[in-house]
C-alpha cells in the first residue's frame, strides 16, 4: 500500500470511492437530498477544479486506488483554516487501517505547515473515526443544515 498526491489520471477512481460511499455508506445516515448534493459537489469536473486549490492524496493497493484524502484551506491568507476534505475509503475496506494511513499523511502535511488547528467538517458516518485521531466537536455548529459536524484538533 503506498500513498501519493493525486494526479489528472485518478479523478475518475475517486469520483467512484466518493459515489460508493455515499450510496453504500453515508445513504445510512444521511438523507438522500445530502447524499446527492455532496455527490454533485464532487463530480469528476468540479474534482478537476478542487486539484488545483486542495492538496490531494490517494492511497494504491496493487494499483488500485483504495481511498481518498485531501487538506483544503477554506480561510484565507491571513487566516487559514486547514480541513480535511473527500476524504473516503472503498466501503468494502473500511476498518481496514486506510484511513488512519490517508489521515497520518495529512496530519504530517498539515504540521508542516506550522498550523495550530485542524478542522474537519465530518459526516455522521465520519464522526466516530474523527473522534478516535483525536478531534472534538466544535460548540458552533454552522452546517447543521447540511448535516455536517465540524470538529477541531489542536496541534502541538
Amino acid at each position: 500500500m503506498k500513498i501519493r498526491r493525486a494526479e489528472e489520471k485518478d479523478i475518475n477512481s475517486i469520483w467512484q470511492l466518493i459515489k460508493s460511499n455515499f450510496d453504500e455508506v453515508m445513504i445510512n445516515d444521511h438523507s438522500k437530498e445530502i447524499c446527492e448534493k455532496f455527490k454533485n459537489h464532487n463530480k469528476p469536473e468540479k474534482l478537476r477544479e478542487q486539484m488545483r486549490w486542495k492538496e490531494v492524496y490517494v492511497v494504491e493497493n496493487d494499483g488500485e486506488v483504495v481511498g481518498t484524502g485531501a487538506i483544503a484551506n477554506f480561510g484565507d491568507g491571513d487566516s487559514p483554516k486547514y480541513s480535511i476534505s473527500n476524504f473516503f475509503i472503498k466501503p468494502e475496506l473500511h476498518r481496514m487501517g486506510i484511513g488512519r494511513f490517508i489521515f497520518n499523511k495529512l496530519l504530517e502535511s498539515v504540521k508542516k505547515k506550522g498550523v495550530e488547528r485542524f478542522y474537519v467538517p465530518s459526516s455522521r458516518t465520519g464522526l466516530d473515526f474523527y473522534k478516535n485521531v483525536g478531534f472534538i466537536e466544535d460548540k458552533i455548529q454552522p452546517d447543521i443544515k447540511d448535516e455536517i459536524i465540524w470538529m477541531t484538533m489542536t496541534l502541538d
